[in-house]
């Protein structure tokens, strides 16, 4: 059995609705600062409740601290609870400088436990059936990725630091995942209330690019997507959810096109169910590590200077 202790009753509570479902998994109790909202977690989930978050970090028996909390205080949390031999699960972004990353890898590494970061597109069916597809070989070596991500600002004002933390960092891991880290970054935008930013990668044999809007009108889908162009084929995904809900990934081939039918699985999910037998199976290695967030926040970091530099300009 997995104890759970979730940190926040944001995003939180959804980890928590999760776990609860889970085999093989116990929430410990769930840290909140306001009482109302603890109270109606308790009564629905029939789980134990606190305001002081000390009490689920310093728990003896508790295996796993799931961090749903600002970012701003990510790592005093994180390195918190790996100091009290927790393994630790935190939402993104994880962080917002590399320093905070590294000492947070640094802590994992002395206290010998697992930081992992919710790196979901890894758990997204048609992201990891590509990747799965580009790393078996079948189509050759991936020379263009074009990525897109495009709302209405449901989230409230997404200036250009925040849609690229937020929202362009699952597109840069998902990039890394299949073409590695890129040699050259270089972005433009354009900020209201809310922003749209064109993100350009360049490698030595290849080039990758991500467009990220939350600019659209109200009535416009979640719109999100990618076309991977190899040496031997190419795969498309459109993903529209809303009122209407469509969902399409396509293998062509030179004398083949196969739409792909793939699961409906929620990739948050996925993504805990991968922790949970990651610290069940005691495995050594980890696809959503802090090294894998480590890669993703490099590029958002070079992609926010960038967009400083142009609007200086």
């Amino acid at each position: 059995m997995i104890k759970v202790g979730v940190l926040g009753t944001g995003f939180g509570k959804t980890h928590a609705d999760i776990y609860k479902k889970l085999e093989g998994v116990e929430i410990a109790g769930v840290f909140g600062r306001r009482p109302e909202k603890l109270e109606k977690i308790k009564e629905e989930l029939k789980v134990n409740v606190t305001t002081d978050i000390d009490e689920l970090i310093t728990d003896p028996s508790i295996d796993l601290i799931d961090v749903c909390l600002p970012t701003s205080i990510h790592k005093e949390y994180v390195i918190k609870s790996l100091k009290n031999d927790k393994h630790v699960f935190c939402e993104t972004p994880v962080c917002y400088t590399l320093e905070e990353a590294e000492e947070m890898k640094k802590c994992a590494e002395e206290y010998n436990k697992k930081l992992f970061v919710d790196l979901f597109f890894k758990f997204s069916d048609p992201h990891r059936f590509a990747i799965e597809k580009i790393k078996s070989n079948s189509l050759g070596k991936p020379l263009v990725v074009t990525a897109y991500q495009k709302t209405p600002p449901h989230w409230g004002d997404m200036n250009l630091n925040r849609i690229v933390q937020e929202f362009m960092l699952h597109n840069f891991d998902f990039i890394t995942e299949i073409m590695g880290e890129p040699i050259e970054i270089t972005a433009n935008g354009i900020e209201t209330k809310n922003s749209h930013v064109f993100a350009n990668l360049k490698y030595e044999d290849g080039v990758a690019s991500v467009e990220s809007s939350t600019m659209l009108p109200g009535k416009f889908p979640f719109s999100i997507g990618f076309n991977i162009i190899c040496e031997s084929g190419a795969i498309t995904f459109d993903g529209k959810f809303g009122e209407v809900t469509e969902q399409k990934t396509v293998v062509f081939k030179d004398c083949e096109v196969e739409e792909i039918n793939l699961p409906s699985n929620d990739d948050y999910e996925e993504a805990i169910k991968y922790v949970i037998d990651n610290i069940s199976d005691g495995k050594s290695s980890s696809i959503i590590s802090i090294d894998e967030a480590i890669k993703s926040l490099k590029i958002v970091l070079k992609i926010k200077k960038s967009l400083s530099n142009s609007i200086r300009n």
